[in-house]
């Protein structure tokens, strides 16, 4: 899987140990047409107070963090959940205006499905971010009462048969 490194230098913690035990998928929420991968990297490359590890658009995927440290990208749920930073991967899919989110939508699954292998997590554990906090994220898979986010979930079970 062809993935850029682009490592920021803040906007990340420790693990403090804690096994990778999640996968969050997002959306950035940016329909800016500028909204692509590279350009969030460019965002979060100062001090921001939230992150994510990855970031997938029309043209690839964008690691801005590496796995074995802490995103900030499920803080607002607090753990009420279980799901928290420091037990979890941020993955957002760009939703800029002109792109073909198709591509990045199956670019994430590809994505995904590797990061299952790599970190050992079942299909189970693949979350939006709207099961760490309740916040209506991914919103470009929230339609028709999470459609979308069904959908997203049958095609990586599929992708990984």
């Amino acid at each position: 899987m062809k993935i850029q490194k682009l490592l920021v230098k803040c906007n990340y913690s420790s693990r403090q140990g804690s096994p990778i035990s999640y996968i969050v998928i997002h959306d950035t929420a940016n329909v800016n047409r500028t909204a692509t991968a590279y350009n969030h990297f460019r965002f979060f490359s100062s001090k921001r107070g939230a992150s994510a590890h990855y970031f997938v658009d029309e043209n690839g995927i964008i690691q801005i963090i590496e796995d074995a440290n802490s995103a900030w990208h499920v803080g607002d749920g607090r753990g009420r959940f279980g799901i928290l930073n420091r037990n979890s991967i941020g993955v957002e899919m760009c939703v800029n205006k002109g792109a073909d989110f198709s591509k990045t939508f199956e670019t994430t699954l590809r994505l995904t499905s590797y990061l299952m292998d790599k970190h050992k997590i079942d299909l189970d554990h693949v979350v939006r971010h709207f099961d760490a906090s309740r916040k209506m994220c991914p919103f470009s898979l929230s339609y028709d009462k999470w459609e979308g986010w069904r959908l997203f979930k049958t095609k990586l079970k599929a992708l990984r048969a």
